[in-house]
């Protein structure tokens, strides 16, 4: 799977996340880069995927199905909440899962914004087609995301991104992807977003 963890992002989430070494949910984290990224900065982490690795500091769980012993200071959640079957009571168990006010950083995937622009920009790339409404059925549209997190969370802070470079595992690509965004030829296809808990 293509790393999402660019410079950008790990500049945004530090700017939202609580200062080390708060502890820190990290929601999705695969095989675990994103936790280890964290741990590296100093927090206390703790990743949770069924995929996650097998070993300390992780768990193999959906985070509809987590229960956290103590509540975290703050959560990662990168590229995931779009797979999330269950959006609403996901939701909910994370918003368990951490204590009042706590910060969730996150960076999405916005299907919606995948038009023909981007199906053409991907295509003179040499790109993989990138999965769009008109294929997928088990992808979320970020709207609908943002509406689930509404009900329990506050918007922070919302930053379009780029999204394709990366997913074709073309990171190489990415600054001509946001030279393409800013210039207004592309629709943003990432989102890196800041809440707190209500």
């Amino acid at each position: 799977m293509p790393s999402h963890l660019s410079s950008e992002l790990r500049a945004f989430a530090s700017g939202w996340l609580p200062g080390a070494p708060a502890c820190v949910l990290d929601v999705g984290c695969g095989d675990g880069e994103s936790t280890r990224w964290l741990a590296a900065a100093g927090y206390e982490a703790f990743g949770i995927d069924p995929a996650a690795p097998a070993k300390p500091g992780f768990d193999r769980v959906r985070i509809q199905d987590f229960d956290a012993s103590e509540p975290f200071d703050a959560a990662l959640a990168i590229r995931c909440l779009h797979h999330v079957g269950g959006l609403g009571a996901a939701v909910d168990s994370l918003a368990v899962a951490l204590r009042p006010r706590a910060r969730l950083v996150i960076f999405e995937y916005a299907i919606e914004a995948v038009d023909e622009r981007a199906l053409r920009w991907s295509a003179e790339r040499g790109l993989a087609t990138p999965v769009n409404l008109g294929v997928a059925e088990d992808v979320t549209p970020l709207a609908d995301v943002r509406e689930a997190l509404g009900r329990r969370f506050r918007l922070l802070a919302s930053e379009p991104a780029p999204y394709l470079a990366r997913e074709a595992r073309r990171p190489e690509l990415e600054a001509s992807e946001r030279e393409a965004i800013d210039a207004g030829r592309l629709a943003a296809a990432g989102a890196r977003l800041a809440y707190e808990l209500l």
